[in-house]
């Protein structure tokens, strides 16, 4: 008899099982969902899990986040979190402080039954429009949450202890806001601000601390423009938009606090930027002056503040034309202002630096111009600008919008160079990109290899080296808070031997940064980071009393060690029991006859030694 399938036999189609009911906000959002009160989703994302119609006011108690809209409460508008709003919105995204629950994986349909002619036809895949798209928008979300260091810390802290964990924030985003509590700004010309031996000596920090990293002006050039300006005694200059970006950083690399006419000096900058990008097309010079406002804020103001003025940056240089290297015969082209290659690829790398890393940080969309042909700078020996921004393709491939492989994230995170540098900024911009290329290997659920981890931990040790050279030399990169801060949480997340042990260097970096500037986003900052460790050491001891209750549990009646806490005074006594016991295990249970215990308990699978950090704090 023929048992093969006729054709109207095919396997039955998998069709998606629900629960007969679902909450509220699981059915808003098409979530899955258990049926029970509070079901599984809402209380992993922290919604507030109702059924039905609201009763009336007060039947239940309120949620951290609001039900119509998973947007949080204690979200406020205090401009260090990251948004001006409550609901930090992550692109078209959902909301980051709940992010959506990875869509269930359909069941693997049945293999197709072989006919006496070969195999029958495969059961075609059925589309659901719903499925795919869940599935689309959780990689875009888990690409947009491992690029925002504020996200990675939430997520950080929800799974540690979702009731403790901190509130969606960027924490250590700079080393504080360096005008708060100071008057508003007057307007001013910089000639009545400045004197011109104070503006060349606050050129000679600019050129010497700043420059290093950051170099798209020519200092002999600038130096004879400075002293025509004030001998031309005019009352404004478009000079002045540079002059101006020029003394701001130079306060801020030479002076701890804001000096009493720097307010001045920030407004006076602003306002004549904006009145000279009316002009079409804006002058080199006005390109410039953003470029400069946007570092200082990227240093010394809020991120939203900083996110606004780098796409009014992005949209200067688009006005201008700097991201043309070779233009097209258009009858748009009306600039006549001759621009060196060298100056116009350093100044379009630097204004898509400024922008990019805020988009990242907030989860916002970040300016991308179509068809620019200015090529990326080619890094140079012995300059560091060229090498800075030089990593500006690499950062442009972590784009959440762009789909990366694991792959992909593996050969980034490998052209990454690990070598030390000289300049700290740098060592701190190859450490922030490793950083984050790292989150979204992570993210990904990707099997991460050893020597990506041990690779990571050693940039990481430079970057907290770096950090405290910017103490010493008192250079208030942004990343000298930053880096610190995001790399104790990194090691908290990979929870290795490792990097459990530079957690303590961490800590202790990130308060010498806290006592050299002594801002409240820095004590915050640091308050949080020991929450953070406190919160991972009870989960830690929580889990040794689980595995210590299980020990003592099944112990055998007589053989085995005694429990107890290890102390100086007991632990040469216990070492000797555990070892004879040990012995006699591995001698009863034949499987573990060839496993080698003397090595396992004397191998150390990471080598501190090689990572900078000995026994030292």
């Amino acid at each position: 008899m023929d048992n093969s399938p006729s054709a109207g036999d095919e396997p039955p189609v998998k069709r998606r099982r629900r629960a007969r009911k679902a909450c509220n906000p699981c059915r808003d959002r098409k979530r899955k969902c258990d049926g029970r009160e509070p079901c599984a989703t809402c209380v992993q994302w922290e919604y507030d899990c109702y059924y039905g119609e609201r009763s009336a006011a007060g039947s239940h108690a309120p949620s951290p986040y609001d039900s119509a809209k998973g947007r949080p409460r204690h979200e406020e508008a205090d401009g260090w979190a990251p948004g001006p709003r409550p609901g930090l919105r992550l692109g078209p995204g959902p909301a980051l402080g709940p992010a959506p629950a990875p869509a269930p994986a359909p069941a693997p349909a049945p293999a197709p039954a072989q006919g006496p002619r070969g195999p029958a036809p495969q059961q075609q895949r059925n589309f659901d429009p719903v499925r795919d798209s869940e599935a689309t928008n959780d990689n875009h979300v888990q690409s947009l949450e491992a690029n925002s260091g504020a996200a990675f810390v939430r997520r950080l802290g929800l799974n540690i202890d979702p009731k403790n964990a901190p509130r969606l924030r960027l924490f250590a985003w700079n080393t504080g806001e360096r005008l708060a509590g100071h008057p508003p700004g007057v307007v001013r010309p910089i000639t009545g601000i400045l004197s011109q031996a104070a503006m060349v000596e606050l050129a000679q920090v600019y050129f010497q601390k700043f420059t290093v990293v950051y170099d798209v002006i020519y200092r002999d050039v600038f130096l004879d423009r400075l002293q025509q300006r004030w001998a031309s005694g005019a009352p404004q200059d478009p000079l002045d938009q540079v002059l101006c970006g020029v003394a701001m950083l130079g306060l801020c690399f030479s002076q701890t606090t804001a000096a009493p006419f720097e307010p001045d000096l920030v407004e006076t900058g602003r306002t004549l930027l904006e009145h000279f990008s009316l002009s079409s097309p804006p002058s080199i010079d006005t390109v410039i002056g953003w470029v400069l406002r946007v570092a200082y804020l990227r240093i010394t103001a809020t991120p939203h503040v900083t996110w606004l003025a780098s796409c009014s940056l992005m949209h200067v240089c688009e006005a201008a034309q700097i991201h043309l290297e070779v233009r097209a015969q258009t009858v748009f082209d009306e600039s006549s202002e001759l621009v060196s290659l060298d100056i116009r690829r350093r100044i379009w790398a630097m204004a898509q630096h400024l922008n990019i890393w805020p988009s990242y940080d907030l989860g916002r969309t970040r300016i991308k111009l179509p068809h620019a042909t200015t090529q990326p700078v080619a890094p140079l020996e012995g300059d560091y600008t060229s090498h800075m921004l030089a990593l500006v393709p690499l950062t442009e491939d972590l784009d959440p919008h762009q789909p990366r492989s694991v792959e992909d994230l593996e050969s980034d995170f490998s052209q990454i160079g690990d070598r030390d540098h000289l300049e700290p900024a740098m060592t701190m911009a190859v450490t922030n990109l490793a950083i984050c290329t790292f989150r979204r290997l992570r993210a990904q659920k990707a099997t991460i290899q050893p020597g990506h981890v041990d690779k990571m931990l050693s940039l990481s040790a430079r970057g907290l080296h770096a950090a405290r050279r910017m103490v010493a030399t008192h250079c208030p990169w942004h990343h000298a808070a930053n880096m610190p801060f995001q790399i104790l949480c990194l090691c908290l997340a990979v929870d290795t031997r490792a990097s459990l042990a530079m957690v303590r260097t961490a800590l202790s970096v990130l308060g010498e940064v806290r006592d050299a500037w002594n801002s409240a986003v820095l004590r915050e900052a640091y308050d949080t980071a020991y929450l953070l460790i406190l919160l991972h050491q009870r989960r830690k001891e929580e889990d040794c009393g689980q595995l210590r209750a299980a020990l003592e549990m099944h112990a055998p009646s007589d053989g085995a060690p005694p429990i107890v806490q290890p102390s100086s005074s007991h632990q040469d006594a216990s070492a000797n029991s555990e070892a004879v016991w040990l012995d006699d295990l591995f001698t009863n249970v034949p499987g573990l006859r060839e496993f080698d215990m003397e090595q396992f308990l004397e191998d150390d699978p990471f080598n501190m030694q090689d990572l900078g950090f000995g026994g030292a704090a």
